[in-house]
């Protein structure tokens, strides 16, 4: 890889979407603790919550490790330049890995986003009912 910088600027994204993870998770979380007031009548949807902030943890930690993977492929991309017998491919094929990360992420993400709506919709059925 020759332009060692652009693992590099693809970290401000990555950060984008941590930060609106970071959004969902808190929200999601409050959510939770008005919900534990009322434990007894809202199980399953607490139960259903809890599944969803795993989700959300697991997208987050594919984003950290893929921040990590971009920053180091941008590094031995870098290093290259000085000693290109030892790190030859190995930029790029840490950068693959960091996009795959990234990939697995947001399906995780998007798995999340459809089944907030699918919780949400079961919940305000629920409410409109009683």
């Amino acid at each position: 890889m020759d332009t060692w910088y652009l693992p590099i600027t693809i970290l401000p994204g990555i950060g984008l979407l941590i930060l609106s993870t970071t959004n969902l998770i808190v929200s999601l979380n409050e959510e939770l603790e008005r919900l534990l007031k009322e434990a007894n009548e809202f199980q399953v949807l607490i139960d259903r919550k809890l599944s969803q902030m795993r989700l959300l943890t697991y997208g987050m930690a594919g984003l950290y490790i893929s921040t990590a993977l971009m920053v180091l492929s941008g590094l031995t991309s870098f290093f290259k330049q000085f000693q290109p017998r030892i790190i030859n491919g190995v930029g790029s094929l840490i950068l693959i890995s960091g996009v795959v990360f990234i990939f697995i992420s947001l399906i995780i993400l998007i798995i999340y986003s459809t089944r907030a709506v699918t919780i949400r919709r079961a919940h305000f059925d629920e409410c409109l009912i009683k």
